[in-house]
């Protein structure tokens, strides 16, 4: 888990370096939007069976980023939403 975390906390910065430098970045902002909203629902997933019964329980934090993880797929932009935006960039970018 930490080091999916970590990925996406590279990818994000490449994106946040990109913005910083004054280059367009609606694909580099685009991409670790998907990735790490993927990863935090997997991540939280892997810490409810981690916790068992606990981590079904409102008394866990674990529960709370079980049932928000979902909700970082659709909050923002859906997912499919951003690849459709990211390919329609790659195409007028021509390419990668």
């Amino acid at each position: 888990m930490v080091t999916e975390l970590t990925a996406t906390c590279q990818f994000t910065r490449h994106a946040a370096e990109r913005f910083d430098s004054g280059e367009r970045c609606d694909i580099e902002s685009g991409m670790p939007k998907i990735v790490a909203s993927e990863i935090a629902t997997e991540v939280a997933l892997s810490a409810v069976r981690i916790h068992a019964c606990c981590g079904c329980s409102t008394e866990c934090a674990v529960e709370r980023y079980f049932r928000d993880a979902p909700l970082m797929i659709v909050g923002g932009g859906t997912n499919e939403i951003q690849r459709n935006t990211i390919a329609s960039r790659l195409v007028a970018r021509g390419g990668i």
